[in-house]
């Protein structure tokens, strides 16, 4: 991706921000990006690309969108979000305004609109981690700027683009891949990695117990896709069944910060659908552990697995922030070029 060097300049370094205007996805870009279904698969492949060309180059697009701001509003605690989307935003030229509820109008009475509305003057873009999804689809229609999901209760696309990174470049390929998701099945990380799934030509295996199944209409969706794209998603009971072909195994977060109040019962249910070397050992020996973090040792996961040799969980968390560059740089740049 990078241009050649300035005549007359013999030192100068090739960088992409020579041409800061230009997008380097050239696919059907989302005004927004609220889930993993709002890219194509041919445009998911292109932001993974240029998410691994800044991984690569990480300062080469430092002047591509020098002056932008990005408001990121965070309703909900955050390390991994809060960070990448901040180092992302600076890495591409951008300051980075994080925005709290409670110091917010929005936190006293004024419409998620009208914020939205005022924001869209003043940002060129905006970040929402939040409770319920509607309220991303509440910016998004209000906003005339692009709204990027960075969490919801329903989808985590920014997360599912990391795995996807990290499992092209351990494995070199996505299409045809099996993986296999551990625990709660009706959680924001299944959805979004259940989407990334069927995009790329995956397959994936879902092992969750009575009443933690992923949502119908989720399911239709992908399988729509996949029906193009040459993925398949099975639901299962049993984590053994679903790891004996799976290249990767996924274990969930048992209780989100959303279900405190279930946690005895999750916890009760969920005691079976720990990720640990026992059943790793049931999976392909190239089999390579996953996780979103934050981990609770012991409980979804163990250490030996976090911590092990084929873990690709600390890859996944790395790759948050090459994701976040690449998605920020495309709905932006396109949004500037559509407003042209």
């Amino acid at each position: 991706m990078s241009l050649p060097t300035p005549a007359g300049d013999p030192m100068a370094r090739p960088t992409p921000a020579s041409a800061p205007d230009r997008p380097a996805v050239t696919g059907k870009v989302p005004d927004d990006l609220l889930r993993v279904s709002d890219l194509d698969p041919g445009t998911l492949g292109q932001v993974l690309d240029l998410a691994a060309a800044m991984k690569a180059e990480p300062l080469g697009w430092e002047r591509s969108l020098h002056g932008a701001v990005i408001g990121c509003i965070f309703e909900k605690p955050s390390t991994r979000t809060r960070v990448s989307l901040a180092t992302a935003a600076h890495r591409l030229g951008m300051s980075a305004i994080v925005l709290n509820r409670d110091e917010m109008q929005l936190g006293h009475g004024e419409t998620v609109a009208d914020t939205t509305r005022v924001l869209s003057s003043y940002l060129d873009a905006l970040t929402v981690r939040t409770f319920e999804h509607s309220t991303v689809e509440q910016m998004a229609d209000a906003a005339t700027i692009p709204v990027i999901n960075a969490l919801s209760n329903t989808h985590h696309p920014c997360q599912s683009l990391a795995d996807l990174l990290a499992l092209r470049e351990h494995f070199g390929t996505l299409a045809g891949m099996t993986a296999a998701f551990i625990g709660d099945g009706t959680s924001n990380t299944c959805n979004s990695f259940l989407a990334a799934c069927a995009a790329s030509g995956m397959h994936l295996n879902i092992a969750t117990p009575s009443g933690y199944e992923t949502d119908e209409d989720i399911l239709g969706e992908a399988r729509e896709l996949m029906a193009q794209t040459g993925g398949s998603v099975a639901l299962m009971t049993e984590p053994a069944e679903a790891v004996r072909a799976a290249q990767a195994v996924y274990a969930e977060v048992r209780v989100p910060m959303d279900k405190q109040q279930e946690e005895a019962e999750r916890t009760r249910r969920l005691a079976a659908y720990r990720v640990d070397e026992a059943l790793l050992d049931q999976a392909p020996r190239e089999a390579m552990a996953l996780h979103c973090l934050p981990a609770h040792r012991g409980q979804e996961i163990t250490s030996e697995v976090l911590d092990g040799p084929r873990s690709l969980v600390w890859r996944q968390a790395a790759n948050r922030l090459p994701t976040a560059q690449a998605v920020l740089h495309t709905l932006i740049t396109t949004a500037r070029q559509r407003a042209a």
